[in-house]
C-alpha cells in the first residue's frame, strides 16, 4: 500500500494503489473523515493487497463491512459497504441488498443529523428526498444536486458545514441517482430542470439557492437556465460537457474520430470501435457499463449520443444568476481546459466567480477529494456574499 500524501494538512488524498486513480478516488471519497483512524489504517493494511480486480474488490470490502457492522461500528461499515457496491452492475443479485446495508449503516452512524424524509412524486413514482434542519432560524434553502450516479447520503455529511448559516438544506436522488435509480428505475436525463422544479414545487418554495456536485455541476447549470426560482448557483465542481468527460482518456485523434462518427450518425462503426478501445481498460469498461444502466441505453452509440446532450454549450447564456465555479487542476474526470469554455458560455450571469484549486493550495482532485473543507469554505463565502441579491 502506497500512502503517498497528495496534500499536506489534516485532510489528505492518499494513493493507496499505484497507478489506479479511479480506485484511489473511491477509497479516499468513502473514507473521508475517518481514514486517519488507527482502525481504518489497520484494516487497509489487510484490504489493499487483496484488491486485484472487481471481484476481489467486492468480496474484500463486503467482508470487512460485515465485520464492522457486527461490531456496530456503523460509520466504518457504511464506508466499506459503499465501496463494495460501487462496481456491482445492475444484474448482480447482491447489489440492492448491499446498497441498503450501506444506507442503513449510514443513518445509524449519523444520528446527529436532524432530517425528515420525503417521497416527491415524479414520473408515476417518486424521488427520495431529505430536508435537513440545520439552523432553527434559517430563512434560506439550499438544494444540493448529486452527481451522475451518486447517493444523496454521500453529500449529507457535509451539511454540518452549514451550521450557523442562514440555510437549511434539501437533498434528493434525482433521475439516474441513488435509490431513484436502484429502487424506482428512474433513468438519468440531461433535462434536470424537471426534477429540480418538482422538488421546488413539492416544498412550495418561492426561491432557493442550488449546488451541483460532480456531474451535478452540469445539472445545476441546466436547472438554473430554465428554473428562475434558483437565485445563486454553485458548481462543485464545474462540469461543462459530458462527452468531453467520457472521451477524456482517449488520444486526441481517437476523440476526433469518435466525434466524427457521432456527427455522421454512424451507428455500426461506433459500436464496432468502442469495444476494441475499452476492452483492456477496466476503468473505461466500468464507465460504459455503469452508464448503460443509468441512462437506459445498451450500445456505445446510443450511450454516447445520450451523453452528448449533457452540455452547457448553447444554454449557458440563459443563466442569469450569480454563479460560482470550482475547479480542481488535476481533476481526473473533468478536463480542466473546459473551464474557459464554460466561463465563455456564461455570458449573462449576474456575477461569475471561479475558484481554482491546485496541489499547492490543496483540493486539486475531483470535487476537492481529500480537502473538501477548502471547497465548502469557498461555497459558504460565495453564498454569504450574495445573501441579499
Amino acid at each position: 500500500m502506497s500512502l503517498t500524501n497528495k496534500e499536506s494538512g489534516t485532510n489528505m488524498f492518499y494513493e493507496y494503489i499505484k497507478n489506479n486513480p479511479q480506485w484511489n478516488l473511491q477509497i479516499n471519497r468513502q473514507l473521508e473523515g475517518i481514514k486517519e483512524s488507527s482502525k481504518v489504517k489497520d484494516d487497509l493494511k489487510i484490504i489493499i493487497p487483496k484488491l486485484t480486480n472487481d471481484a476481489s474488490w467486492y468480496k474484500t470490502w463486503f467482508s470487512f463491512g460485515e465485520l464492522r457492522e457486527k461490531e456496530e461500528d456503523h460509520a466504518l461499515a457504511c464506508a466499506y459497504f459503499g465501496l463494495a457496491q460501487f462496481y456491482l452492475n445492475q444484474d448482480d443479485e447482491n447489489r440492492q441488498t448491499v446498497v441498503h446495508r450501506y444506507l442503513n449503516n449510514f443513518y445509524r452512524a449519523h444520528t446527529e443529523i436532524d432530517y425528515e424524509s420525503y417521497q416527491v412524486p415524479y414520473q408515476k413514482t417518486f424521488l427520495p428526498a431529505i430536508k435537513v434542519n440545520i439552523n432553527p432560524t434559517a430563512t434560506k434553502i439550499l438544494i444540493i444536486i448529486n452527481g451522475f450516479d451518486s447517493f444523496m447520503e454521500e453529500i449529507l455529511v457535509a451539511v454540518n458545514f452549514f451550521k450557523g448559516t442562514d440555510y437549511n438544506v434539501i437533498l434528493f436522488d434525482g433521475p439516474g441517482q441513488g435509490r431513484a435509480l436502484i429502487d424506482n428505475n428512474i433513468k438519468c436525463t440531461p433535462y434536470f430542470e424537471n426534477p429540480v422544479s418538482a422538488i421546488i414545487d413539492y416544498f412550495n418554495l418561492d426561491e432557493v439557492d442550488a449546488m451541483g456536485v460532480s456531474w451535478g455541476g452540469y445539472f445545476v447549470i441546466r436547472a438554473a437556465a430554465y428554473e428562475k426560482r434558483i437565485k445563486n448557483v454553485v458548481c462543485y465542481d464545474f462540469f461543462y460537457d459530458g462527452l468531453n468527460t467520457f472521451l477524456k482518456d482517449f488520444s486526441k485523434d481517437t476523440r476526433n474520430h469518435i466525434r466524427q462518427l457521432l456527427q455522421n450518425n454512424d451507428v455500426e462503426k461506433t459500436n464496432q470501435l468502442i469495444p476494441t478501445l475499452i476492452h483492456s481498460d477496466a476503468n473505461l469498461n466500468f464507465l460504459f457499463t455503469k452508464d448503460y444502466e443509468n441512462t437506459g441505453t445498451d450500445t456505445p452509440y446510443s450511450l454516447l449520443k445520450e451523453i452528448e446532450r449533457h452540455t452547457v454549450k448553447g444554454i449557458g447564456h440563459l443563466v442569469n444568476q450569480n454563479v460560482l465555479l470550482l475547479a480542481g487542476k488535476d481533476d481526473q474526470y473533468v478536463p480542466f481546459n473546459d473551464l474557459v469554455l464554460e466561463q465563455q458560455e456564461l455570458t449573462n450571469a449576474k456575477s461569475l466567480e471561479t475558484k481554482i484549486f491546485t496541489k499547492e493550495t490543496g483540493g486539486e482532485q475531483h470535487c476537492q477529494a481529500g480537502r473538501y473543507d477548502l471547497a465548502l469554505v469557498a461555497i459558504q463565502k460565495f453564498l454569504a456574499a450574495h445573501s441579499e441579491d
